[in-house]
């Protein structure tokens, strides 16, 4: 599959992995990583992007915030699970119309590791898989890293949530796209937070101005 730095918006998936409510207090970092995924919620809609939801069976609802903004014709539904990848049953045959996938949620060693793996595996699926580091997290921060670097290996893209919204608008030239310029530069300061509080090693030599 070809890397480039363009990143088609048609035949995009943003897979949002079991944020539930029940999950918050538990979970590292739970509410800038539910802010970097609202505001990717909200750009999805402006580019016309196709976006599902997954929720554990029997762990209650997905985060309210996050809920609210999950709505639309590119929005392909909320799935529940039993298994710890996303792929399930109802997901698998929805995959043959994009060849991008982008990962938020939780947790990243569990189940947005095992969906990654799924995948990028060759014979099945071969997806190009992007791992957005400042809208996934776990319930202990130590396992991020680790499960960032299982996944690059693996062949995926770890990146961060602004970084993916530039490629999706291309080479920034159409018109059309002013709202997501607009949505990056309000969100700044959640995007810094969830930097700082959700990145395994910030640079200790470029901090983020205020």
């Amino acid at each position: 599959m070809t890397h480039t730095r363009i990143v088609d918006r048609n035949r995009t998936l943003l897979m949002v992995c079991d944020c539930q409510e029940r999950f918050r207090e538990g979970t590292h970092g739970f509410n800038w990583m539910a802010k970097s995924i609202v505001k990717l919620l909200k750009a999805a809609r402006f580019l016309k992007m196709a976006t599902l939801l997954t929720e554990q069976n029997g762990s209650g609802p997905t985060a309210s915030e996050i809920v609210e903004q999950a709505y639309g014709p590119q929005h392909l539904g909320t799935f529940g699970k039993d298994c710890f990848s996303m792929i399930t049953d109802e997901v698998r045959p929805l995959l043959k119309n994009y060849d991008n996938v982008i990962l938020v949620g939780i947790e990243a060693h569990v189940c947005i590791l095992q969906t990654a793996l799924d995948l990028l595996d060759r014979p099945r699926f071969h997806k190009r898989v992007f791992i957005l580091a400042d809208a996934i997290s776990a319930c202990h921060e130590l396992e991020i890293p680790l499960a960032f670097d299982r996944m690059r290996d693996t062949g995926a893209v770890v990146t961060t949530s602004e970084a993916m919204l530039f490629q999706l608008m291309g080479d920034g030239t159409d018109s059309n796209d002013k709202p997501i310029s607009e949505l990056i530069k309000n969100e700044r300061e959640n995007t810094a937070k969830a930097l700082e509080t959700l990145l395994p090693h910030p640079s200790a030599t470029a901090p983020i101005s205020r």
